[in-house]
């Protein structure tokens, strides 16, 4: 009787380990930078690139996680997925496949009014391949959605705009949005079970043109600090150089001072 019991309750929490919740956004929007406003069909949002951003679409996409049933340090995978809107259907415009970089969005935003200054785009937590229409596209942002779990205030949203910003024609992408109903909206697939090991990024170092570049990629970086010594038997500090966002990546061009030498590392508390 003790074992069945045992086995019984082993059944349980391996159902429980398997659970998936799945949201559907509580707003969505895009913005057209050229007249700095929403326009086209409420119902889709578009993603496409231009030179010097003159016409570009960027979309932003909130979900709902106050109070949410799995805690961070529960969270297995979490998968956002789009519909691809066929080209020249009755939703759809022209279609060039692209790459959407996912970034977290920095500040609130409202679905009505929005304007081209109100996205703040973020660490790069992503990057979701767009090559078919008519179908469903996915993305883990399992990292992202931790980090939000993490720091509930920080849940602005998310900004997805082209990996590859200054060119045209370049991409152009179409996503149905939360108002076509719950069977096209964009999705967020939760999945509960162990997190993901994260690996640290990987920190480059070169020199050019009498500085020391250092680079590391923004997706995964979250919570890592920039730290810098001249002798390795003291305590390290975190870099006063403020880093720059450049093709996915962090960058701090370092002058060398009088020191022999500079060491440096990434850092998380």
């Amino acid at each position: 009787m003790f074992m069945k019991a045992t086995l019984l309750l082993l059944a349980l929490c391996s159902v429980a380990a398997a659970e998936t919740i799945t949201l559907n956004p509580t707003k969505d929007s895009d913005v057209y930078s050229y007249l700095d406003s929403t326009v086209g069909n409420p119902m889709t949002l578009n993603v496409n690139s231009s030179i010097g951003m003159a016409h570009s679409n960027h979309s932003l996409v909130q979900f709902n996680l106050a109070n949410f049933a799995i805690p961070a340090n529960q969270i297995a995978s979490a998968k956002l997925s789009f519909w691809s809107i066929a080209t020249n259907s009755s939703m759809g415009g022209s279609f060039r496949a692209g790459n959407v970089a996912i970034h977290r969005q920095g500040a609130s935003w409202n679905e009505v009014g929005m304007k081209w200054n109100h996205l703040k785009p973020m660490e790069q937590y992503a990057v979701m391949p767009v090559n078919t229409t008519s179908a469903w596209v996915q993305v883990d942002i399992t990292a992202l959605v931790i980090y939000w779990l993490n720091n509930p205030t920080q849940n602005f949203g998310l900004l997805m705009r082209p990996e590859t910003e200054n060119e045209e024609p370049g991409m152009n992408v179409e996503f149905f949005g939360r108002e076509v109903g719950t069977s096209y909206a964009p999705k967020l697939e939760i999945t509960r079970g162990t997190p993901p090991v994260t690996a640290p990024p990987v920190l480059a170092v070169a020199q050019s043109a009498g500085q020391i570049i250092i680079e590391w990629p923004v997706a995964g970086s979250t919570g890592w600090t920039l730290q810098e010594t001249d002798d390795l038997t003291v305590p390290w500090t975190t870099s006063t150089e403020t880093p720059t966002e450049t093709a996915g990546k962090w960058r701090v061009a370092h002058t060398p001072g009088t020191a022999p030498r500079r060491f440096f590392r990434l850092n998380k508390p």
